[in-house]
């Protein structure tokens, strides 16, 4: 069970429905060579809004929703989406409007029950209007009228309360809502559901509603080869100028060692965090490796510094994926030594032995600041001493 946000238009399909109104968008998606005819058969009159639709915060001040906008200009928005790496998109019909009519409601759950925030003032800028917004928290089955001292409309709040609870929803924001001749306009809406929730709701939404924000390239790659493996391989760029890059092994370790670096002052440097587990092939650790080094070769810092580290595994065969673990290496060894990065490498189970001897005498070889421990030496020293050879 985890938490996950659906498209904006589901989202928007499920408030129009249920507030008896008909939604007009158009979802695109600009990986289908066939979405420009899609887009020829909206009315050649009217103006548009175009938008990105995968689960992006302040689209608004990034520059990725597009307003009052005609089918030409649609057609150059829905290209520049694309080139900027975004999948998803949304079309909708222009509502001219007063920013002074706009409005801000949201429903959101806790342990407590659903909490119900609305605004007169919604928007953009709805952030810097904090003494506007007003609380109340909803409890039961059912909407009681009572527990609403928000100033929201009951005939708003009523049918979005239903749809909440029935669509297994932990958040509904619309922002803003106006309301004009035939009720209630919801012009921005985003929504997170309960994923185990999707059994339960008749087909009104499912996984393939569902939208991540746009991932880094290194992080796809990892996915897919995740995918695709019994073993288990993750892998999220923090911060892609950072200068310590790590190359983990088990869950365990990837904690202690990120803690450590974290209580050491060194969390803004870390450039990437994950783990490879679960006795990968050498083929799997060597793409693994290989998808960290270009991150670490891409990276303006200053002084690099890779960790290859792990506890000692229980069944992760060291030699096995030290061996691909050094044939990315190889493969990189001249820009590893213009950069002058620095490795460091602690590792203990099965054939650690050979695997430490293996890697001993690979760096050894091509000639990098390196240093090469087993289980003798403790991962919170092994830390410590990488931060120290960084300042």
């Amino acid at each position: 069970m985890s938490r996950v946000k659906l498209s904006e238009f589901r989202a928007k399909q499920l408030l129009f429905d249920k507030l008896g109104r008909k939604y007009r968008g158009l979802a695109i998606d600009l990986q289908d060579k066939n979405y420009p005819k899609n887009l020829a058969r909206l009315p050649a009159k009217g103006l548009f809004v175009a938008k990105v639709d995968q689960a992006l915060k302040k689209r608004g001040k990034a520059g990725l929703v597009k307003v009052g906008r005609n089918k030409n200009q649609l057609s150059v928005d829905l290209r520049s989406f694309a080139k900027q790496g975004f999948r998803y998109a949304l079309v909708e019909p222009f509502i001219k409007h007063e920013a002074s009519d706009e409005q801000y409601l949201a429903l959101a759950r806790d342990a407590g029950g659903v909490w119900l925030s609305y605004s007169p003032r919604g928007g953009v800028e709805i952030e810097s209007q904090a003494t506007s917004l007003k609380r109340a928290l909803l409890s039961g089955s059912g909407y009681d009228p009572e527990q609403n001292n928000t100033g929201a409309d009951d005939e708003l709040v009523r049918p979005l309360y239903e749809l909440f609870q029935k669509s297994h929803m932990t958040l509904l924001e619309i922002n803003p809502f106006i309301v004009d001749q035939k009720g209630f306009m919801p012009l921005d809406a985003a929504v997170e559901v309960d994923s185990a929730g999707q059994f339960f709701v008749d087909g009104a939404w499912s996984d393939n509603d569902v939208r991540k924000p746009v991932s880094h390239e290194t992080e796809l790659t990892i996915e897919r080869l995740n995918a695709k493996s019994p073993a288990s391989l993750s892998l999220k760029v923090l911060n892609p100028d950072g200068s310590l890059f790590l190359l983990l092994s088990g869950g365990g370790a990837s904690v202690v060692v990120a803690d450590e670096l974290s209580q050491l002052g060194q969390h803004t440097k870390i450039a990437n965090y994950g783990e490879y587990s679960g006795n990968p092939s050498a083929d799997e650790t060597y793409i693994y490796t290989r998808e960290i080094l270009r991150l670490l070769l891409a990276s303006k810092a200053r002084k690099k510094v890779l960790i290859i580290a792990g506890g000692v595994a229980n069944f992760t065969d060291v030699a096995k994926t030290f061996a691909g673990v050094i044939r990315a290496l190889r493969e990189s060894t001249e820009q590893l030594r213009q950069q002058k990065i620095r490795v460091v490498v602690r590792r203990g189970g099965p054939n650690q032995v050979q695997g430490l001897a293996a890697m001993r005498s690979f760096l050894a070889e091509i000639g990098l600041n390196s240093a090469v421990y087993g289980p003798e030496k403790s991962l919170s020293r092994v830390v410590n001493e990488v931060v120290r050879a960084a300042k």
